[in-house]
């Protein structure tokens, strides 16, 4: 089952005795891509939640955000850490006495000192484990790989029905080079006759020029090849994990195909077909873009 690269997910949770919310955006991105945005008190778990988010959402532009229910957005608040100025301002007495110096201590630098105002949190880091906040994080991914898989969905489904116009047209095309094959062998030998004017050109010498103008024009190989390359792209649809990069990859090769064959058939009718069929492979190729 394919999936898509965008998703979004929000999951309301209790822990610790709080509400969370969990949510999860992912946008079409050719590479990896992780924002990451975690409450004070989770802060020393970010490397493991990069690589539990990593191994589940493997491309796309990712935003997670961890925030205390209600207070998503709001200015933060700080508090006062008065233990750590009573260590600060003995240390000062000490130093003072000691080396004998001389100075007041103003309040605007002890505020400056590290440790000394600090942001208030909802609960103490000392609260958290890496369990507790990984099944937060599980939840939240959970519900947005089904997400994914519901939008992969409706890419397969349109893929398929693509894919089977592209097959039909080939077919088509096939159909209208051999049923006009023998009309554009006389058209090539009047052509050819018409370049010549009066000087005489033997039969045999006149036919095998056809023939050779002939074999350049047939396509045989580019609908083979076309085939193969729409087969391809469909098993690729029923397998696991990233393939994006090779359904690119295919749409390129068919469009390949699709022009060859247009430039070699020389039909009206063929480049019209031809035109129909990159038609359908621009919009899969668009479509292949949001798949993971």
């Amino acid at each position: 089952m394919i999936r898509s690269m965008t998703a979004f997910a929000r999951v309301s949770l209790v822990a610790g005795g709080k509400n969370w919310v969990v949510e999860i955006r992912s946008l079409n991105q050719r590479y990896f891509e992780l924002s990451l945005r975690l409450p004070p008190a989770m802060v020393a778990f970010e490397a493991q939640a990069r690589q539990l988010v990593q191994s589940v959402m493997r491309r796309g532009k990712v935003t997670l955000s961890i925030a205390e229910e209600g207070k998503n957005g709001e200015a933060p608040t700080y508090e006062l850490n008065e233990d750590q100025v009573r260590v600060y301002l003995a240390s000062a007495k000490k130093l003072k006495t000691k080396f004998k110096l001389e100075g007041k201590i103003a309040i605007e630098e002890i505020l400056r000192l590290p440790g000394v105002v600090k942001e208030k949190t909802a609960e103490d880091a000392g609260a958290w484990s890496w369990n507790k906040l990984s099944e937060l994080l599980k939840k939240a991914l959970e519900k947005a790989v089904a997400h994914k898989e519901a939008e992969g969905a409706k890419l397969d489904k349109d893929f398929r029905q693509r894919l089977e116009h592209i097959a039909k047209t080939t077919q088509k095309i096939e159909t209208l080079v051999k049923g006009s094959s023998k009309i554009y062998f006389e058209k090539l030998k009047s052509r050819l006759k018409d370049l010549l004017g009066d000087e005489k050109l033997g039969e045999e010498r006149l036919y095998r020029e056809v023939a050779l103008l002939s074999e350049r024009s047939d396509i045989t190989e580019e609908a083979v090849r076309m085939k193969s390359h729409l087969e391809l792209f469909t098993t690729w649809l029923g397998r696991q994990g990233e393939i994006g990069r090779e359904l690119d990859f295919l749409c390129q090769e068919m469009n390949r195909e699709a022009n060859t064959m247009a430039s070699k058939a020389q039909l009206f009718e063929v480049s019209q077909e031809a035109i129909a069929i990159k038609s359908e492979i621009e919009k899969i190729r668009e479509q292949v873009q949001n798949v993971e």
